[in-house]
């Protein structure tokens, strides 16, 4: 999994991401938990397994559930057009 090459990522100051692409004019805004599973994501190359275990690690919480949370984040952003396999 990676971002599709052109993909803009935004910060934003509330915690809030916005991803969008050149060639579309609507962009994506994440909540703070998806701000932190991107950049959990880019902090582990994109190994969603590293990157699940890593938040779940900070957040107390059961890996392989958040695992599943993240892969059904990634479904939906892979339909968006913002990521590939």
């Amino acid at each position: 999994m990676e971002p599709v090459p052109g993909l803009t990522v935004r910060v934003l100051d509330t915690g809030w991401m916005e991803l969008g692409h050149p060639s579309r004019c609507d962009r994506l805004l994440c909540d703070e938990v998806g701000t932190a599973m991107w950049l959990a994501l880019c902090r582990t190359a994109w190994n969603l397994g590293d990157a699940a275990a890593h938040l779940a690690d900070l957040w107390d919480t059961d890996p392989w559930a958040m695992r599943d949370m993240m892969d059904d984040w990634l479904d939906d952003l892979r339909e968006a057009g913002l990521v590939r396999y």
